[in-house]
């Protein structure tokens, strides 16, 4: 048995994020770079770029914030599912368009990111989030 003096640096960080938060979080985390990878990879560098930052430094501080952790990540959440429906209405009335999912690797990450905010959501309704 490791005590937390025996465990690196990652383990403690794990650790300061309430265990509600750690699956939603990571899978949200790790989807929204794909995403920013597919779906929005026609967007302008630079505009991606602080995006993709502010979005991904929002997923950290949700995480990480004692307090107001569950209000940020469930805002968040609804973000989510407010641009994924905007990115299939897109998708649908414009298929020639770059942006947004159009094939399933596009499609893939933007599930995963649903998936992962969902998680969030579902531990809201039942009374668990902290």
């Amino acid at each position: 048995m490791t005590t937390p003096a025996d465990s690196g640096r990652g383990a403690q960080l794990l650790a300061a994020v309430p265990a509600v938060r750690r699956l939603p979080c990571a899978l949200a985390f790790v989807a929204s770079i794909g995403v920013f990878a597919t779906s929005l990879r026609s967007l302008p560098a630079a505009a991606l770029a602080v995006l993709a930052f502010l979005w991904l430094l929002t997923i950290v501080a949700g995480a990480f914030a004692p307090r107001g952790g569950p209000l940020v990540l469930t805002v968040l959440a609804s973000v989510t599912k407010a641009a994924t429906v905007a990115l299939a209405v897109w998708a649908i009335t414009h298929p020639d368009s770059r942006l947004g999912p159009h094939t399933a690797l596009d499609w893939v990450p933007l599930g995963a990111l649903n998936a992962g905010t969902g998680l969030w959501l579902l531990a809201v309704i039942r009374r668990r989030a902290r």
